[in-house]
């Protein structure tokens, strides 16, 4: 009978294992962003060439010399060749007078190590100058944004945001306005700048900048302005026009 018992009770029933209880993965930390804009600023001083637009969401930049007032600009910049511009602006009687009610113009710029050509104004004829006129110092403006950026104090990590189609880290803080005095903005000691700055995830290259408040004594208590670069290090050509009239004495 026992044999008869033990037959008929079948195989013994398998033991389940217990499941095991899973482990959170290890969060990763955000990135520092002081450590983000080290390493943006190292990049922007090694940069050998991009493309570039400046433009503005409110205000404009006035240049007194013209009495114009410049909304955009766009153009392409070289560490050896120099540099090529084209500004949108507007005649305006005043740094108070809205830019588009003004007369509009384009002024084209070409800045090599060797000269600096402009378009008049009125006339769309190029002109020859010696570099010391060129506007900007197109030699070192790599170096000049490595300080802006360098320069923004308690940064602030926003989050990753997509720029043509790349992940980039937007970081946000304060920057002395005088770190802009590249620009023809006449900065002056003891004016702040709130910036927000666009890293590359990957490569921790500049993609954009937005510099919100007034520059000097020109600007709007609403400016704002984003400088954009792309093609960064890709090949670019700047070519000084064919025909111009010298005004170097040369």
């Amino acid at each position: 009978m026992t044999a008869l018992a033990i037959a008929c009770a079948g195989p013994p029933t398998p033991t389940t294992a217990p499941t095991p209880t899973p482990v959170p993965p290890t969060p990763t930390p955000p990135p520092d962003p002081a450590l983000l804009l080290e390493a943006t600023a190292a990049n922007l001083r090694a940069l050998k060439s991009t493309e570039f637009m400046v433009r503005h969401e409110t205000g404009a930049i006035f240049i007194p010399g013209f009495s114009a007032k410049m909304t955009e600009a766009s153009g392409s910049w070289d560490s050896v060749q120099g540099a090529e511009l084209a500004v949108d602006a507007y005649l305006v009687p005043d740094a108070q007078t809205e830019a588009e009610s003004g007369v509009y113009l384009q002024m084209l710029s070409v800045i090599t190590p060797d000269a600096y050509y402009a378009t008049d104004p009125l006339s769309g004829a190029w002109m020859k100058q010696p570099p010391a006129m060129s506007p900007i110092p197109v030699d070192r403006l790599n170096l000049l944004a490595a300080d802006l950026i360098a320069g923004v104090s308690d940064p602030v990590l926003g989050g990753q945001e997509s720029l043509d189609g790349q992940s980039a880290h937007r970081i946000s803080g304060e920057a002395p306005a005088t770190l802009l005095d590249w620009l023809p903005l006449f900065p002056e000691e003891g004016q702040v700048v709130q910036i927000e700055v666009w890293t590359d995830v990957e490569q921790k290259t500049l993609r954009k900048l937005r510099l919100a408040g007034p520059v000097g004594a020109f600007d709007q208590p609403d400016t704002v302005r984003e400088i954009l670069l792309t093609n960064i290090d890709g090949t670019v050509t700047i070519q000084p026009p064919d025909e111009f009239v010298d005004l170097t004495g040369g």
